[in-house]
């Protein structure tokens, strides 16, 4: 939005007010209610009108930003983003899709045999949306799962199938005959038959436990064509899919993020978070398997605004996403998700960082809907762990360690909450016994208790020496009046 200049009137603006004046408001001139408090009154000359115009114009403007400049949102402090990163970090999941096969193959001398080629994994991101298991992530992540024998999966599979099972008759060969050859017995009708898939979805917490996940929604990536309708004009249009898929576990007040309401009100610059389970991290050779599911955080800021091929509203990043980040949650510095990540940019094969883009929240939204559920970003779980944060960030560490403690009980072993349980009772510990919260609140209660008895038992004395002095000032007046009567 350009910004409003009020110093400068342009020329011949000033004429035209003055004949609108004359015309509507008559001799007078009286102002009305809708020009900002300026009551201009009485006969002007004709240079004085211009005077008073020129300041209604002004006044005018100056009103027009109260109502057209949106107010500016403050960045968040390094504390508000440290705590923004710790309560989303549960609700991050992992997830796993693998489709392993059994083949039988018939190769081109009528020979059959039946072949394990092994299994392809996919890896992936998500974050739990509801905390009886409802969870978000791409399409494209659990898309081998929801093709099945349809899908690049299989094809890949039954491949290296008919390549084990019809050696013989392959070797000597070229290698682009192989290819060929091993295509063509890929796609014959019996083979494809033969071919009998074992697929599974899995959702890996960061606390260890892994859940079988059911498929509750599902639309392809943005490339995919899922219907073909028609215009109010009656021209064909394509609808593409929205990449976005819900899932289902079972188990109840597990760890949620939180959604924004929309994406509509980010600006370009934006500061935000991505948190996901990136493959070179996952499969890293020098780090320990212990770790694995434990995701990553990368930070960028908004960098555009672009729509997909399907026209579908994305979002543009310099964050770093790549290949296992895909439906990992992205998070305003305020911590709530305001979309996903889905796609980055390539170069022929090799992968182009800082051009990367999100779906955004309000797809999450549509899609659970379309899935019957609606989002919820509290959990007794979240409630104990967000206060507990809250605490720590604020080095209340007595009454942050009993959040934890309380989290922990519910559901277990989630690195972040014994780190920050371990650290809690360790600087517990290291304060003197007048700085631990504990004893601070003895030591009031102490004084409030003793505060109460002074004041009852100082109380009682007052009152005991008021009736005294009441009972003497009695026996003095009547004295004195017994002295005064006539014997």
């Amino acid at each position: 939005m350009g910004r409003v200049s009020f110093g400068v009137v342009p020329a011949g603006l000033d004429v035209a007010v003055t004949l609108a004046m004359r015309r509507h408001l008559g001799p007078p001139y009286n102002a009305g209610a809708g020009s900002c408090g300026i009551h201009p009154a009485g006969r002007a000359k004709e240079g004085t009108i211009s005077t008073i115009a020129r300041a209604l114009v002004i006044a005018g403007l100056a009103c027009l930003p109260a109502t057209t400049v949106p107010p500016v949102s403050h960045a968040a402090t390094e504390s508000e983003l440290q705590s923004a990163v710790f309560r989303a970090k549960p609700a991050v999941v992992m997830i796993m899709v693998r489709i392993g096969a059994t083949a039988t193959v018939r190769c081109s001398d009528g020979s059959t045999a039946v072949v394990q080629p092994g299994s392809i994994g996919e890896l992936g991101s998500g974050s739990i949306i509801h905390p009886d298991g409802w969870i978000v992530t791409n399409g494209h992540v659990i898309q081998p799962y929801q093709e099945g024998a349809d899908g690049a999966f299989a094809a890949e599979l039954l491949e290296k199938a008919v390549a084990a099972a019809c050696a013989a008759e392959l070797d000597g060969l070229p290698a682009a005959a192989q290819t060929q050859r091993i295509r063509a017995l890929a796609a014959s009708p019996e083979n494809r038959a033969g071919l009998a898939l074992e697929r599974t979805l899995q959702i890996h917490l960061s606390n260890g436990k892994s859940y079988p996940a059911e498929v509750k929604f599902y639309s392809p990536p943005a490339y995919v064509i899922v219907a073909t309708t028609t215009d109010a004009s009656g021209n064909p249009r394509k609808e593409h899919g929205r990449d976005v898929a819900i899932l289902k576990i079972e188990d109840k007040e597990l760890p949620v993020v939180r959604l924004a309401r929309h994406s509509t009100d980010l600006h370009l610059g934006q500061a935000l978070f991505v948190i996901g389970f990136p493959g070179v991290v996952v499969s890293h050779e020098l780090l320990s398997r212990a770790t694995q599911y434990e995701p990553s955080i990368t930070t960028g800021r908004i960098s555009g605004f672009k729509q997909d091929i399907g026209g579908q509203r994305v979002l543009q990043t310099d964050a770093a996403i790549i290949q296992g980040n895909s439906g990992g949650p992205v998070f305003d510095d305020r911590g709530q998700v305001i979309g996903a990540a889905t796609f980055t940019s390539l170069q022929g094969e090799q992968v182009v960082q800082g051009f990367n883009f999100l779906i955004p929240v309000e797809t999450v939204q549509e899609a659970a809907r379309k899935a019957g559920v609606t989002p919820k970003g509290d959990s007794m779980f979240t409630r104990l762990w967000n206060h507990g944060v809250d605490l720590y960030i604020r080095d209340l560490h007595y009454r942050a360690y009993r959040n934890m403690s309380a989290a922990n009980r519910i559901h277990p072993g989630f690195p972040d909450v014994e780190r920050v349980r371990e650290d809690c009772d360790i600087k517990h510990k290291e304060q003197g016994y007048l700085h631990r919260e504990e004893y601070q609140w003895a030591l009031m209660g102490v004084l409030l208790v003793g505060g109460v008895a002074g004041v009852w038992f100082g109380g009682r004395r007052v009152m005991s020496a008021t009736r005294r002095s009441i009972r003497r000032f009695i026996r003095e007046e009547l004295d004195a009046r017994d002295e005064r009567s006539p014997r």
